[in-house]
């Protein structure tokens, strides 16, 4: 019998991620691609998957065949979004099986194993999760009404800064110029674009902070200083509701982490896996549970 695949795929606002792995638990291939929530629709959602799921079976030197023997633990942003849940399970994928939960709940399962913790998620969004006999959570409602700290929100602010620096209001810096140079610092054509931008449009900009503030610019780094202040604050209401211990996780975590205020920062836990081991080990226990 052909050894079975094991693959974890973690799918957020900017990008999905994905990891393939032996039955005894080598990694074989990893892949991305593109967003993969589900606010984009179960189309778009589902190309980023297989696209990210291609680049780790060549790097694994497998073809298309091995998908039937691949089983899957597919964790997706917007999974709450109104028949988001009906779309995935409707989805006709090529593996031997896949199992859909939210890209929070692969994240606590890689940072814990599935033991009692919380995580904060700082990514294109933000959300902290616990779990004790049920789902708790902390903000995460969806941007720009929620999901604070995160790189949407980090955009938005940037680009408010910008606006202020036209007019006087706010002193001009390199990272202003920068944004204000792909708007032709033209606030209408700013206005035009926020008509239809989304999350992921916003979270593009942060990635111009960050770059600003390692080069040491004060106003770039009070954007992540002050992002770091809604995270902790994540992190405390997490531990709040009882959680023995928060972790961090996300593309952001390392960009932010330097400037959560030290009583927080004490506070919290390195994640022993990420997101996509998380998914793997969501696999792993739904293909058992069905064998037994």
């Amino acid at each position: 019998m052909t050894e079975a695949l094991f693959l974890g795929v973690d799918g957020g606002g900017t990008r999905c991620r994905a990891r393939l792995a032996s039955a005894d638990g080598r990694t074989l291939g990893e892949g991305v691609s593109g967003p993969a929530s589900m606010r984009f629709g179960i189309q778009a959602a589902s190309a980023s998957i297989l696209a990210a799921t291609a680049q780790a079976l060549a790097q694994a030197s497998l073809g298309e065949e091995a998908l039937a023997r691949t089983f899957a633990g597919i964790g997706l942003a917007g999974t709450g979004h109104l028949g988001a849940r009906q779309a995935l399970e409707s989805w006709q994928h090529p593996f031997a099986a896949a199992w859909f939960e939210g890209d929070g709940y692969l994240a606590w399962l890689g940072a814990f194993g599935g033991d009692e913790g919380g995580i904060v998620v700082c990514g294109t969004g933000s959300i902290g999760i616990t779990y004790k006999g049920k789902t708790i959570r902390v903000g995460g409602y969806g941007f720009p009404v929620s999901d604070e700290g995160s790189g949407a929100h980090i955009g938005l602010n940037a680009i408010r800064y910008s606006l202020r620096t036209l007019d006087g209001r706010a002193r001009p810096t390199a990272f202003a110029e920068e944004i204000l140079e792909r708007f032709s610092s033209d606030p209408a054509i700013v206005i035009r674009w926020s008509e239809t931008a989304n999350a992921t449009d916003y979270a593009a900009f942060a990635a111009v902070v960050i770059k600003h503030a390692a080069s040491g610019e004060p106003a770039a780094s009070n954007l992540l200083r002050d992002a770091a202040v809604h995270i902790a604050g994540l992190a405390e209401a997490v531990l709040d509701r009882g959680a023995p211990r928060v972790a961090l996780v996300g593309g952001l975590v390392r960009f932010i982490r330097p400037y959560i205020p030290e009583s927080t920062g004490t506070r919290l836990t390195d994640p022993a896996a990420d997101a996509m081991d998380g998914g793997i080990r969501l696999a792993r226990m739904r293909h058992e549970a069905e064998r037994t």
